[in-house]
C-alpha cells in the first residue's frame, strides 16, 4: 500500500508552490494596477492644474494690459518701459503655453512622458508669466500711492530737511572741534562729508520744490520721482553724517588706546633702564641706550601738548619703537642670564678644578721618581689655568677657563697613576 502512493508527498509539494506563486503574481498584478490608478490620478490632478493656471495667466495679461495703458497715461513712456517690456514677455510665454496645450488636446497620440513634460512647462511658463507682471503692477501700485499720498509725504519730506540741516551744522562743529585736536589724515576718510551732505541736502530741497511747485498748481504730471529723489538724497546725506559721528567716536577710542600705550611704554622703559644700569657687559649697555633714547623720543613727540594726534599711524609708529627695544632686551636679558648662569657655576668648577690638582699634585708627590713629565706638564698646565680661572673678571670666560683646568687636572691624574702602577 505505501508503495502504491508514493508519488503523493510529490504531489501535496508542487500544489502548496504553485498556490504561492499564483499568489504572489496576483498581489503584484493588483499592485501594478494601484499603482496605475495613482499615477493616473496625479496626471489628471496634474493637467486640471496647467489648466487653471492657464487661464489665470491669460487674464492676468488681459488685467495687466489695462493696467499699462493707465500707467502709460499717468506716469509716460520713459515710466512704464519696463512693465511694456515684462508685458510683451509674458504673453510671449502664454502663447507658447497655449501651443503646448494645443498639442495635448489635438487627435495627434501623445506619450506619457511628453504629456507628462508638456504639462509641467504649460504650468512653469503660465506662473513666471503671471510672477512678473504682478511684480510690475505692485510697482505702479506703490507708485500710484505716493502720487496720492504725495501732500502728506511731502510734508514730512520738509521736516527731515530741517532735521538734516541741523544735522549738517552740527556735523560742521565737529569736524571743527576734532580739528583742534587730531591731525588732517586722521580726518581724512570723513573731512569732506559735510560739504557732500550739503550738496545732497541741496539736491533734496530741489526736487522737494519741485514737487511743491507741480502740487501747488494741481498739474497733472506726477510727483513721485521727485520726491524719491528728496529721499534717496536725504538718506545720502544722512549717511554721511553717520559717518562723522562714528568717525568721531572711533578717533576718540582710538586717543585713549594710544594714551594707555603710552603708559605701557613708560613702564617697559623703566624695565629696560633697570636693566641696562645693572646690565655687567659694556657692548650690551650701549645696545640698551641706544634703543630707550628712540624709544624715548618717540614717546616724547606722541606726547607733547601741541602735537596733533593721528591715533592709528602713532599706534603704529609708537609699536614698532617698543618692538626694537622688546629684541634688545631679549637679547641683552639672555646675555645676562648667562652671566649670572656662568657665575652661579663659576664657584663649584673652581672647588673642583682646585681639589683634583691637589689629588693629582699629592699623588705625585707620594711617588717620586716613578711620575713622568707628561702628567708634570698636564698639571702644571691646570695650575696655570686655574690661576687664570681666578683672575678672569668675566664669569663665562673663567668657567670656560676652569673648566679646562680641571680637564688638564684629570688627564694628569690619569697619566700619573699610569707611570705610578
Amino acid at each position: 500500500m505505501t508503495g502504491e502512493f508514493w508519488w503523493v508527498p510529490s504531489v501535496v509539494v508542487f500544489g502548496g508552490a504553485a498556490a504561492v506563486l499564483a499568489f504572489i503574481v496576483a498581489l503584484l498584478r493588483r499592485r501594478s494596477r494601484e499603482r496605475t490608478r495613482v499615477d493616473q490620478a496625479l496626471a489628471a490632478e496634474r493637467t486640471r492644474a496647467a489648466a487653471i493656471a492657464l487661464v489665470r495667466a491669460d487674464d492676468v495679461i488681459e488685467a495687466a494690459s489695462d493696467e499699462l495703458g493707465f500707467a502709460l497715461a499717468q506716469f509716460g513712456e520713459n515710466a512704464t518701459g519696463e512693465f511694456a517690456a515684462a508685458l510683451d514677455a509674458s504673453k510671449r510665454q502664454v502663447r507658447d503655453a497655449f501651443l503646448l496645450q494645443q498639442r495635448l488636446d489635438d487627435s495627434v497620440p501623445d506619450s506619457e512622458g511628453e504629456r507628462r513634460r508638456w504639462t509641467e512647462q504649460i504650468i512653469a511658463l503660465a506662473d513666471e508669466a503671471v510672477k512678473r507682471l504682478g511684480s510690475e503692477t505692485r510697482v505702479f501700485d506703490s507708485r500710484r500711492g505716493i502720487e496720492r499720498d504725495a501732500p502728506l509725504l511731502l510734508e514730512k519730506l520738509r521736516r527731515r530737511l530741517d532735521r538734516v540741516a541741523d544735522r549738517v551744522a552740527a556735523g560742521t562743529a565737529s569736524l571743527a572741534r576734532l580739528g583742534r585736536t587730531y591731525a588732517a589724515p586722521a580726518l581724512a576718510p570723513i573731512s569732506n562729508n559735510v560739504a557732500r551732505a550739503e550738496s545732497a541736502l541741496d539736491d533734496a530741497r530741489r526736487a522737494a520744490d519741485t514737487a511743491a511747485a507741480r502740487l501747488a498748481r494741481e498739474a497733472t504730471d506726477p510727483v513721485g520721482d521727485q520726491l524719491l529723489a528728496a529721499e534717496q538724497a536725504l538718506h545720502q546725506a544722512g549717511t554721511l553724517l553717520d559717518a562723522i559721528e562714528l568717525g568721531e567716536d572711533q578717533l576718540h577710542v582710538g586717543f585713549a588706546s594710544l594714551a594707555r600705550a603710552l603708559d605701557a611704554a613708560d613702564i617697559e622703559l623703566a624695565e629696560v633702564r633697570a636693566l641696562r644700569d645693572g646690565h655687567e657687559e659694556t657692548a650690551a649697555r650701549g645696545e640698551l641706550n641706544g634703543v630707550i633714547a628712540e624709544a624715548d623720543r618717540v614717546v616724547g613727540e606722541l606726547r607733547h601738548p601741541s602735537r596733533l594726534s593721528d591715533p592709528a599711524a602713532d599706534q603704529s609708529r609708537l609699536r614698532t619703537a617698543m618692538d626694537g627695544l622688546d629684541l634688545i632686551r631679549s637679547e641683552a636679558r639672555n646675555r645676562q642670564l648667562r652671566l649670572d648662569n656662568a657665575r652661579g657655576a663659576l664657584t663649584g668648577a673652581l672647588l673642583a678644578a682646585r681639589s683634583q690638582i691637589t689629588v693629582t699634585r699629592d699623588f705625585i708627590n707620594a711617588h717620586p721618581g716613578r711620575v713622568g713629565a707628561a702628567a708634570r706638564t698636564r698639571l702644571a698646565e691646570a695650575e696655570r689655568q686655574l690661576s687664570l680661572a681666578s683672575a678672569e673678571a668675566d664669569p663665562v670666560s673663567a668657567l670656560d677657563t676652569a673648566r679646562k683646568a680641571m680637564t688638564h687636572a684629570t688627564d694628569a691624574d690619569a697619566l700619573a697613576r699610569f707611570d705610578a702602577r
